[in-house]
């Protein structure tokens, strides 16, 4: 059985590779890798949240104070 906790690190896991993920893609669009990349890390961490809320491990609260309210990255900067 899967604890509040373990599920917690889980998604908080998932989030910041989604996020890292998300960045690189936006930064090196002509890259393969970095968009297979990105849409591993979306798929793994929108599956891992819809898995948690279906079975009731975590709220909707719970897993958004875990990851949006708690990690946020800056906007980049265009170089010119």
């Amino acid at each position: 059985m899967l604890t509040k906790d373990e599920a917690t690190y889980n998604i908080s896991k998932a989030y910041l590779d989604y996020c890292t993920a998300n960045r690189l893609y936006w930064d090196t669009l002509s890259s393969r890798e970095t968009e297979r990349e990105y849409h591993t890390a979306t798929t793994n961490y929108y599956t891992m949240r819809q898995c948690y809320l279906s079975c009731e491990v975590l709220t909707y609260d719970e897993i958004e104070s875990a990851t949006e309210k708690k990690y946020k990255l800056e906007k980049i900067k265009p170089t010119e």
